[in-house]
């Protein structure tokens, strides 16, 4: 420690001379993508530049600028929170959306907060920049999202997101529009969430989050859709970034690739560290990674583009055994599996600007190999396996993208095709209510799924009103319930009326539909595809209306009213619960006998102030109140999950002089449902040898609620800027005070004797009626984890 404080002691005082970089800004239509002339000022000074299509800004002293864009007959665009890092010259592409023709008053619309016909409120955006400076995301975006309203989650170390009540396996990633299902390390399988993201934020400009209103050229969406724009790669030269911190070690170089700097690319690796720093703090489980992602692309002079992008991850996971034995954390390492998982997704895209607009052709590959076993009190013999689970997903898609204009319409339409293949060859031994079941699965199920949309807006009324509706179609060959793509006719519409140039009133609705998980597609019993016949797609509707108000000094204030209506929703023939309930923690979801008898609904209220950067401070307040509720075996609505009745989040940063910036996120959520444990099933002797710990009682699901949880978050950042590179030294603590644990189910765990041995209470009575002694106890509190790190750019 004394050597790192002595380290940036020096650099503060290193020469600070001559410390310029440059920005290029490619200014193009929003739909067409063709080039436009444009002027662009830089905000808080009187500097302007103009130019058509690429405009060069040089000589910018190194610092964080935002960038006003201007051209005729389109609305005002931003860059905002560039950080200009001296001796590099950087490129953004920023596309402005034209305003209508042929009206007499038209008020230029300066767009602060990025909107679109398709969803005029429910999309949010959120830069790189935003996402490295928001107290609590450790550089991950997934984290960095819970500022927004309608955003809950479940663990303090993990991304299960769940958007407007609904559960983390409704959520769908894209990058620069090829599908990639896989976003985190140990990703649960047949979810979303995991521990840590894989996408390297350094190369994202930003990211398009929206919590509904989803543009019909995206399938499989039900509560939540992530759009990431990659940056462009700097044309001047090859430059480096090296991030080393407490949670891992990441080296970048992006930059030209051939002289004529057509070909440019992006490439990163990186290494974890968390398994040092949880074992430094005594977490009792201790995960690794790698990672890797790369963008290759050649612009044409037509300003036609290629591009071949990939992202792959390898995890490995370990026990801590020197962990503090808390019953806490003995009872983790007795029941947590061993879970090896590695994946990844490549692709390639080709972009054409036609005479009215553009088409896009992408094509991608995508796996995932999830594995997991655990063995009884983690003693390696074969009579204490309980699991031994094997599993690989791939997807080979295609996916045609047009759109053009007619007569001030703007259409957009296209196909998408995926071909995907399910392998499980897995041994479980199974609890259910009634008996013990022991599973020998081997499955393999090859499925072709199939889409196709249609979507158009148009402008009203001298801009004031915007309309857009659409409506696709998906269909799959995996059974007589999915086959008719008419039974998944996809109906969307939105509009947005500006009341004022200030104020606006916005609504959309819609139909949705997503095709389970391939662990419930793929289940197999007596060699049969169990859920064969009964399995449906599950279907979503929305109905969503709000009011947005954009002030002076970049305030955005929205208030949106959601309610979405599920049906057909996977559930469990097993536990008689809906598969909506889970998801939420290291495992497989949608792996046992299923059927679509499920339904639910969510609804809410939620509220947004926003102020992007202004006299160097930024911040959002958000609140979501809401109900999330799905059916049980009696088929009554019950509390989900995800019910999560209030949601506060409080995020602000401010930059201070000498290149610090500091920032703090305050977030607070009521407690989510709990189903209690059946202790006294549990405990006997031979249900607790298979099942490895206490098993719920789904008679009374979501009967009880967790802790009211509330953590806070703390960064500061400050920057050494040189001649020819930048340092960066940053400290991030997420969870500063330790709160309670979220959780209010007892910690359970057998009583043991000298010998490590359960203690069994009735020895004498037959072995079918033995039980355990059972010892219980209250979560330990949830842990300080402080990520501090260094990072190098040239």
């Amino acid at each position: 420690m004394k050597f790192i404080l002595s380290f940036l002691f020096v650099l503060s005082f290193l020469s600070f001379s001559a410390q310029t970089g440059s920005i290029n800004i490619n200014v193009y239509d929003e739909f067409t993508r063709k080039s436009l002339p444009a002027d662009i000022s830089i905000s808080n000074s009187t500097q302007e530049f103009r130019g058509e299509g690429n405009i060069n800004i040089a000589d910018l002293p190194s610092g964080t600028y935002s960038f006003e864009i201007r051209s005729t007959d389109y609305e005002t665009g931003f860059l905002k929170d560039v950080n200009i890092v001296p001796n590099q010259n950087l490129t953004y592409s920023v596309g402005l959306n034209k305003i209508a023709r042929n009206i007499d008053e038209v008020v230029i619309t300066r767009k602060q907060y990025k909107t679109t016909a398709e969803s005029p409120l429910s999309l949010r955006n959120i830069t790189s920049e935003e996402v490295q400076k928001n107290a609590g995301s450790t550089r991950d975006v997934s984290k960095a999202i819970l500022s927004f309203p309608g955003v809950g989650s479940t663990a303090t170390f993990r991304n299960d997101l769940f958007i407007r009540g609904g559960s983390s396996a409704e959520n769908k990633f894209y990058i620069d529009g090829i599908e990639v299902p896989v976003i985190n390390h140990f990703q649960t399988q047949g979810a979303s969430g995991g521990p840590r993201g894989i996408i390297t934020i350094d190369f994202v400009k930003d990211v398009d989050f929206y919590s509904g209103a989803f543009p019909a050229s995206r399938n499989g969406v039900l509560s939540s859709l992530f759009e990431f724009n990659l940056k462009q790669a700097r044309k001047d030269k090859l430059g480096y970034k090296a991030v080393i911190g407490l949670d891992d070690m990441q080296l970048m170089m992006d930059g030209p690739l051939s002289k004529d700097q057509s070909w440019t690319g992006l490439f990163s690796v990186r290494k974890s560290n968390l398994q040092l720093l949880f074992k430094a703090i005594g977490l009792p489980f201790l995960p690794s990674y790698y990672d890797a992602t790369f963008k290759v692309a050649k612009k044409y002079k037509s300003g036609d583009e290629l591009f071949f992008l990939g992202l792959g991850a390898k995890d490995s996971f370990k026990f801590n055994e020197n962990a503090e034995p808390t019953l806490t954390n003995l009872t983790l390492i007795d029941q947590l599996p061993v879970s090896p998982q590695w994946n990844y997704t490549i692709g390639a895209g080709y972009r054409h600007l036609a005479e009215n607009g553009n088409w896009l052709l992408t094509i991608s590959r995508n796996m995932l190999d999830n594995q997991a076993f655990k063995y009884y009190r983690n003693i390696e013999t074969p009579t204490n396996l309980l699991y031994d689970y094997k599993s690989q997903e791939s997807e080979n898609k295609i996916r045609f993208d047009r759109s053009f204009a007619w007569n001030e319409y703007k259409f957009s339409a296209g196909t998408n095709l995926n071909f995907s293949k399910y392998f499980n060859n897995s041994t479980i031994k199974n609890v259910t209510q009634n008996a013990v079941n022991f599973d020998e699965i081997l499955s393999e199920l090859n499925v072709l799924q199939y889409g196709v949309y249609l979507q158009t807006s148009k402008r009203f009324f001298a801009d004031r009103l915007q309309l857009s509706g659409g409506f696709r179609v998906d269909a799959s060959n995996y059974s007589e319930n999915t086959n008719n793509p008419l039974d998944q006719f996809s109906p969307r519409f939105s509009l947005s009326y500006k009341l004022t140039p200030k104020f606006a009133l916005t609504f959309n609705t819609g139909i949705f539909y997503q095709l389970p998980a391939y662990t419930a597609l793929g289940y197999v019993e007596n060699q049969t595809l169990t859920n064969k016949s009964t399995l449906k797609y599950i279907r979503n509707s929305h109905l969503v209306g709000g009011v947005e108000y954009n002030g002076d000094d970049n305030l955005r204030l929205t208030v949106e009213g959601y309610y979405k209506k599920y049906k057909n929703c996977p559930f469990s023939l097993r536990n008689q619960i809906s598969l909506a309930n889970v998801g939420a923690n290291f495992g497989v979801v949608g792996n046992e006998p299923l059927d679509s008898r499920g339904f639910g609904e969510t609804y809410g209220l939620e509220f947004l102030a926003q102020k992007r950067t202004v006299n160097n401070f930024y911040g959002i307040v958000a609140y979501t109140f809401g109900y999330s509720k799905f059916s049980n075996g009696n088929g009554n609505l019950l509390p989900s999950s995800w019910d999560s009745r209030h949601i506060v989040a409080i995020t602000a940063g401010k930059y201070l002089n000498h290149n610090w910036n500091v920032g703090a996120r305050f977030r607070m959520q009521s407690g989510l449902p709990e189903t209690p444990y059946d202790l006294q099933r549990s405990a006997l002797v031979n249900i607790w040898n298979i099942s490895n710990g206490p098993l719920q009682n789904f008679k009374l699901l979501n009967s009880q609620r967790g802790n009211l949880s509330h953590q806070l978050d703390l960064r500061a950042e400050k920057k050494w800027i040189f001649n020819k590179w930048q340092f960066t030294a940053y400290i991030d603590v997420v969870n500063a005070y330790g709160s309670k644990s979220p959780s209010r189910l007892p910690i359970v765990n057998l009583q043991r004797d000298a010998d490590n041995n359960g203690v069994i209470a009735n020895p004498e009575a037959p072995q079918n009626q033995q039980y355990y002694l059972l010892q219980t106890g209250e979560s330990d509190r949830s842990t300080p984890l402080p990520y501090f790190g260094f990072i190098f750019e040239f």
